[in-house]
């Protein structure tokens, strides 16, 4: 079986709100993280908007944890919430 184009995803949760300018960060640095396949603000209900990021990743070369990392070294208190 060939395990090379796997593909996981992820929901964070921004323990405070995020303002436009760190959201447009956040998807920048994301995005250009290796591995990582899509990285979008995400959710549902307007409540959430400014909280949760969706991020689509190779599990292959990077893991959830690597995400929350980044997000860490960013400034970013975050929790995966699932998906």
């Amino acid at each position: 079986m060939n395990n090379t184009n796997q593909l996981s995803n992820m929901m964070f949760s921004s323990v405070r709100k995020l303002d436009a300018e760190e959201l447009l960060l956040i998807e920048s640095v994301l995005a250009d993280m290796a591995c990582v396949i899509s990285a979008h603000q995400g959710g549902e209900h307007h409540e959430h908007h400014g909280r949760h990021f969706k991020v689509a990743y190779d599990p292959n070369c990077l893991s959830s944890h690597d995400i929350l990392a980044k997000l860490a070294e960013l400034g970013v208190e975050a929790r995966i919430v699932g998906l």
